[in-house]
């Protein structure tokens, strides 16, 4: 028993002396063969960087502004009468094209229609009083005469008598009884002149009512025709606002008519831009928000004034387009403009907008990077091709820069000021 208890004890030991043998050379072949880590020195030791050579190169001024489009030919048509909606054709349903002249709503004419028949009655009735004074007129004007005539032989027969008397041929009598007669008939030719003379005023005052009733006429006739509401321009209906059997007053507002053939938009840009901005600058239009649409104009005016409580000024850019293109600018698109002011390309520090941190840029001189604060002077969007760079959103600098400094393109939130780097040209990382 002892010597089986012996053997199994030194058997044990063997393999556990054998396994510790096996483990420590395991550990010193794996030790002796390990890859020997290269050992950096010098500059590659930094962390790397990817900058921009600072060059100064011709760029125009770019200044941005909003503003919303709007249809020059455009109708808010509304009722001039006061009706009660009769038919509303198919036509004049949203959406659908229509031509001027084209019927959109049509009243009830019922009431305007008397008021045209008792408006030609007056003027008929007008006319035949002016037909009857006509009559009047010429009764009285024949009176006049004959009352003249009879005047003039009342006063040849008293001149007769007179002399007669004179000749002692007749009586003093007989000269009363003529004068008397006379005077009579002075009298009447006066009276009957007056009546005659009355007519001119008569005519005048029946002519000024004939034409108060042919005006009232007109315009009764004019609203008559108020009641079929037409197109008045061609273009595609926005909004039909009433039904069949709505009651209308003058004023309601019965449909929006849109021709998107000519288009406005009123940009609004900072005020310090009129310095720069003139009629006929190029525009580059954009939708704002998603699913962005491009359109290039021009201006075409310019607002005198300024606004003062959002300090901007206002310049017109009109478009003329095909209205039933797909790609036209619609009325009441917001969109934003860049005006480009080609005839002033001046040379000007250009940065990727990226490369600006908190208004500061870092640049790295002796491989130490150093953070300087700059001021914007306005933005670019597009390639610059002379910077070598993808980039189509750029900063042009109000602060001068070192010519030849090195911009750190990309910044991030691991460099600090006074840190070493090793600088990598954005061009030749670019070709590689």
């Amino acid at each position: 028993m002892a010597t089986s208890r012996f053997i199994s004890f030194l058997t044990r030991s063997a393999v556990s002396v054998f396994l510790i043998l096996l483990s420590i050379g395991l550990f010193a072949m794996l030790v002796s063969t390990k890859p020997e880590l290269a050992i950096s020195s010098g500059d590659r030791s930094l962390p790397a960087v990817i900058v921009l050579e600072a060059q100064k190169i011709p760029i125009a001024r770019r200044t941005i502004g909003y503003g919303t489009a709007e249809a020059i030919g455009h109708a808010e048509v509304s009722a001039q009468v006061t009706s009660t909606v009769l038919v509303l054709p198919p036509s004049a349903s949203v959406g659908l094209k229509v031509k001027k002249g084209d019927l959109l709503v049509e009243l009830d004419p019922n009431d305007y229609e008397q008021n045209v028949l008792r408006a030609q009655l007056a003027v008929n009735s007008a006319q035949t009083d002016r037909e009857l004074l006509s009559i009047e007129r010429s009764a009285a004007e024949e009176r006049a005469d004959i009352a003249k005539q009879d005047q003039a032989l009342a006063d040849a027969e008293l001149a007769r008598v007179t002399e007669a008397v004179l000749k002692g041929a007749a009586k003093q009598r007989e000269v009363d009884l003529i004068k008397q007669k006379a005077l009579a008939a002075a009298s009447s030719a006066v009276n009957a002149k007056e009546l005659a003379d009355r007519f001119p005023s008569r005519e005048e005052i029946l002519s000024t009512t004939i034409q108060s009733r042919k005006a009232e006429l007109q315009l009764a006739e004019e609203n008559l025709r108020r009641c079929k509401i037409l197109s008045p321009i061609d273009g595609v209906l926005q909004e039909v606002d009433v039904r069949v059997g709505e009651h209308v007053v003058n004023g309601t507002r019965i449909a929006k008519i849109v021709n998107s053939t000519r288009v406005e938009i009123p940009l609004r840009l900072p005020s310090y831009a009129r310095s720069y901005v003139q009629v006929h600058d190029s525009v580059s239009l954009r939708s704002a928000g998603f699913g962005k649409r491009y359109w290039n104009a021009y201006v075409s005016r310019i607002a005198p004034e300024d606004d003062s409580q959002t300090r901007t000024m206002v310049v017109y850019v009109d478009v003329e387009q095909n209205a039933s293109s797909p790609t036209r600018i619609p009325s009441g698109l917001f969109v934003r403009g860049e005006v480009h002011n080609a005839s002033r390309a001046t040379l000007r520090w250009a940065v990727p907008r990226r490369a600006i941190r908190d208004d500061r840029v870092m640049v790295v001189r002796d491989n130490v990077l150093r953070s300087i604060p700059v001021v914007i002077d306005f933005a670019y969007s597009g390639t610059l091709e002379q910077l070598g760079l993808p980039d189509v959103d750029w900063a042009i600098l109000e602060t001068p820069l070192v010519e030849g400094d090195l911009i750190v393109v990309d910044p991030g939130g691991s460099l600090r000021d006074g840190m070493g780097v090793r600088a990598l040209l954005a061009t030749e990382v670019t070709q590689e």
